[in-house]
């Protein structure tokens, strides 16, 4: 005789099967999500570290005609926006000592193109203008009729160049600091 399963043993089956299946769906749904998410924060992380992503850092240094620093402005210039720096005399709060205004934009030929306008009120100069430089190169303008050497520098944020600046800035900082 052939004994067929029973009405309930074919019931549990069927569920523990449902319960399998679904099991199977959640788990195989979240390993999915994670796989995407996964996914988008590698993305990111790649958009972050792209090139110059979040602008351009720009660097001048000013010196007087005995080769005398005035003025180290650095700052970042974001993506298709100006920065600005004003520094006041700290003696005299109302007085400025410098004013710089940049806009730095990168040329499909990889330089960096700035847009700037400078005023330096202690030594009756102000200056606008455009300069290209190529990243991590130093380049050297006259302003003022001589009055001022402005040194330039640029470099896209991130870079391996721009990390490079950070260390060489921090150990310049050390070594100073040791021979204080």
């Amino acid at each position: 005789m052939h004994n067929a399963p029973s009405m309930p043993d074919r019931a549990n089956k069927l569920a523990r099967l449902a319960l399998l299946l679904a099991g199977a769906f959640l788990f195989g749904g979240a390993s999915a999500e994670v796989a995407v998410r996964t996914h988008q924060a590698v993305e990111q992380l790649k958009a972050e570290r792209e090139i110059g992503a979040a602008g351009q850092l720009v660097a001048l240094e000013l010196t007087g005609a005995q080769g005398e620093v005035v003025a180290r402005p650095r700052l970042i210039a974001p993506r298709g926006k100006a920065a600005e720096l004003v520094l006041h005399d700290p003696a005299h709060p109302g007085e400025i000592r410098l004013s710089f205004r940049v806009e730095a934009d990168r040329d499909p030929t990889g330089d960096i193109a700035l847009d700037y306008e400078l005023s330096v009120p202690s030594r009756a100069v102000t200056a606008r203008g455009k300069i290209s430089l190529t990243p991590g190169v130093e380049q050297s303008i006259q302003l003022g009729g001589g009055v001022l050497v402005a040194t330039w520098l640029a470099l896209p944020v991130p870079s391996a160049g721009f990390d490079a600046y950070l260390e060489s800035e921090a150990a310049a900082r050390r070594a100073a600091g040791r021979t204080s």
